[in-house]
């Protein structure tokens, strides 16, 4: 089934003022992952869904759930049964049950063992529960698990995730940076690499997006693109990498730009696409 996507403005398409149809019922089951502290839910995208209803159901700018499924961004098929990576906030996990709990409203959410997790390890450092929740939950004999089981870890309401439940993201001026990128590489030889990134993480600047490189055109746009998630930043090029940093670093990126790929660490892998 095919989901037309590409005219659609990303940054807004959630926003509308149209009702979120409920995608899922108590019958299905999500896979849940965690990763770099992140928690992700597989979503099994049934008929007649497309990458609009699904963005629109988890509270997600189209742009944000291409983020995390690139391959929809030159392929926008959906077909029944695929699986879409969707991140999702700790609030949209109800761990218990309480009064008000309602079997039918609800979603059960397993979490995926993976190799080299222990109970204690997922239980308390994942999900914040005694390792007896789970344990009793899951009607384990002892603590025991391996890669690949299924424990049933917390539910989501069948009604989805409202788009207040995440944090405020702009994709605003990096849609702007690619626009330009686009066009300016219409004009220009188009050159791609791959090595380290460096910003500094301790500084508190903000807004600008913008980079230093060895060979890309001062003043055009460069794509840099963060293997781990598939995140994408568009900036603009202002000047050499200065002398004194190591052969290996690749590409020098603002606060703002780092973050945008969500760096963690002053030093990162990133692959890259520059003009000259």
């Amino acid at each position: 089934m095919s989901c037309a996507v590409r005219g659609q403005n990303a940054a807004t398409a959630v926003k509308e003022p149209v009702a979120v149809v409920s995608l899922l019922t108590h019958k299905d089951s999500l896979f849940l992952s965690v990763a770099e502290g992140k928690k992700f839910l597989l979503h099994p995208v049934k008929a007649k869904q497309t990458l609009f209803s699904i963005a629109r159901y988890y509270g997600l700018s189209l742009e944000e759930l291409f983020e995390y499924n690139t391959h929809f961004r030159t392929d926008p098929t959906l077909r029944t049964g695929t699986r879409v990576k969707i991140p999702i906030p700790n609030r949209a996990l109800k761990r218990y049950k309480n009064s008000k709990f309602v079997v039918s409203k609800n979603v059960p959410v397993y979490y995926v063992v993976q190799a080299g997790d222990n109970l204690y390890q997922i239980c308390k450092r994942n999900f914040g529960m005694p390792v007896d929740s789970i344990s009793k939950r899951n009607k384990l004999k002892d603590n025991n698990i391996r890669p690949g089981q299924l424990l049933l870890v917390a539910w989501m309401g069948v009604e989805g995730i409202p788009v207040e439940w995440r944090p405020t993201r702009s994709f605003t001026k990096n849609d702007a940076m690619k626009e330009r990128y686009d066009e300016e590489k219409k004009r220009k030889r188009e050159g791609i690499s791959q090595g380290v990134c460096f910003w500094q993480k301790d500084s508190k600047e903000k807004g600008d997006l913008y980079a230093m490189h060895r060979e890309a055109e001062i003043g055009s746009t460069m794509a840099v693109t963060n293997p781990m998630g598939g995140r994408t930043v568009y900036a603009k090029v202002i000047g050499r990498i200065p002398s004194g940093y190591e052969s290996n670093i690749e590409v020098i990126l603002s606060p703002e730009a780092a973050r945008t790929l969500g760096a963690r660490d002053p030093r990162f892998f990133v692959k890259v696409k520059f003009l000259k």
